[in-house]
């Protein structure tokens, strides 16, 4: 029976190893993720490519630069095809539903100019940055307009300040959030009136030392020709259900490439690892042009520079990486947009004119359904499938704390320190190590503290006879 139970584990672990090896090389991409010590580490594909449409296989001629998608609560499927001035939509099947491209205002005829960006809300209405048109474009499902929202008026604004909204997102309350065309302020807010109300969450000022320093010692003619230190400009947004904004900044060389904005527009983000979400850790570092945000606190950033998909959980864990530039299906040339609609990643392509769909890999969905339960509080269940998870990837370091957590809220300190020190939490393994030992005393207290007395006893007897002894031997002499 011991034989047979052997041939059994030996004949499973070759087939997840022959899985693993299958999957590597039907990619076109190569998984991985960072460790503690930022160092790449090769990990199994949490997505593959499972199908791709354009323009002309849906039905509607050539995607002529689309630049935004959105994925409706309802499967429909939104692309901005901004070179041709339309919205196509697309349902779950990829037929097209319907295609936006003209619509009636005031009585005439009226038609998008260059759009860069498009939001859908729950109720299906579409809110368009009409980007050379200068205005916020709101659309019914059907494509009758409803209004535009012009340039924000007000006394805060310089006469030189220009109006190109290039992104827009909408909160449950109706208050419209617009990215614009250099814009340092932060996102221009409006609310449900369409009325001006402020800018929200502005970025820091970056500067470079060096030029500080020369700065310092110029002469004022001089400091007038160099650049000036600006805050750095969001390039893309979403919003999540709680009414989080979530914003990405284009600069490779900001520690804060991801935000997550509250209502009073500070910086909320998580980020307990060593490292903040700012996609590879390498010398040349990612670019994001678009977030997404899904379900239990889960984001998806796209970065330009090599054309990746960093997904992150709620805590700012990296939890895998997908895509690559290139000329294969699942790879792009010139990424712009993002979108996920149920266990689906969509990227869109903005040169190739297309839409690629990746689903997720054994892999992909046992680390999916592990952090989904791991960031409700069921520690338990999580901890099975972060089992399973070590067994496709055993340098998998988030298994390794979620089942660590798990052994420490069940009271099992002592393993929780063996797999908190794997995954390298050191926080966490500290507190393991603080009830460990606290456990171990109440144990063992009285055990030591009965070998302790007995000890102490035992000394003062043989001390005790000692002196006895002593005072014998003196009182024979002197005898």
């Amino acid at each position: 029976m011991r034989v047979k139970s052997w041939l059994i584990v030996l004949a499973a672990s070759l087939l997840i190893a022959g899985f693993g090896h299958n999957q590597a090389h039907a990619a076109p991409y190569e998984g991985y993720t960072y460790n503690y010590w930022g160092d790449a580490v090769k990990s199994p594909i949490a997505f593959l490519p499972s199908r791709v449409i354009t323009g002309d296989e849906a039905g509607t001629g050539a995607w002529q630069s689309p630049l935004d998608l959105y994925a409706a609560k309802d499967g429909l499927l939104y692309i901005l095809d901004s070179g041709n001035g339309r919205i196509v939509v697309l349902n779950e099947k990829w037929e097209t539903v319907r295609v936006i491209q003209e619509f009636n205002h005031d009585g005439k005829k009226d038609s998008f100019n260059n759009p860069e960006g498009l939001f859908v809300t729950e109720a299906g209405q579409i809110y368009v940055a009409d980007t050379e048109n200068r205005r916020i474009v709101e659309l019914n499902q059907d494509g009758t307009f409803v209004r535009a929202i012009g340039a924000p008026e007000s006394d805060v604004l310089s006469d030189t300040f220009e109006y190109f909204p290039r992104k827009v997102i909408v909160d449950k309350a109706g208050r419209i959030y617009v990215v614009g065309r250099g814009v340092f302020e932060g996102l221009i807010e409006f609310d449900s009136d369409g009325r001006f109300t402020g800018f929200m969450g502005t970025n820091r000022v970056q500067f470079d030392p060096v030029d500080l320093f020369w700065k310092t010692v110029s002469t004022k003619e001089q400091r007038e020709k160099m650049i000036r230190f600006i805050p750095l400009e969001f390039n893309n947004a979403d919003i999540d259900d709680g009414g989080f904004i979530y914003t990405t900044t284009a600069d490779k060389n900001s520690l804060s490439a991801v935000k997550r904005l509250n209502p009073s527009g500070i910086d909320v983000l998580r980020v307990n690892g060593e490292f903040s979400p700012v996609g590879d850790l390498t010398f040349n570092r990612s670019s994001f042009v678009d977030i997404q945000v899904s379900s239990n606190g889960v984001y998806r950033a796209l970065d330009s520079t090599r054309g990746r998909v960093f997904t992150y959980n709620e805590d700012g864990n990296l939890l895998y990486v997908i895509g690559q530039l290139g000329n294969q299906i699942g790879t792009f040339k010139n990424p712009v947009a993002i979108e996920s609609y149920g266990d689906a990643i969509y990227v869109l392509d903005r040169d190739l004119g297309r839409i690629t769909e990746f689903k997720a890999t054994t892999f992909g969905s046992l680390v999916n359904e592990a952090n989904r339960l791991y960031s409700s509080g069921k520690h338990t269940e999580a901890a099975k499938l972060w089992q399973e998870v070590l067994r496709l990837d055993a340098n998998y370091e988030m298994a390794y704390i979620g089942i660590g957590k798990s052994m420490l809220r069940e009271g099992k300190y002592k393993d929780a320190m063996t797999y908190l020190k794997l995954g390298n939490d050191r926080e966490y393994y500290s507190k393991a190590l603080a009830k460990y030992r606290r456990e171990y005393m109440r144990e063992y207290f009285g055990m030591y503290m009965t070998v302790a007395i007995a000890l102490l006893i035992s000394v003062i007897v043989w001390r005790r006879i000692a002196r006895t002894r002593n005072e014998r031997g003196v009182r024979d002499v002197a005898n």
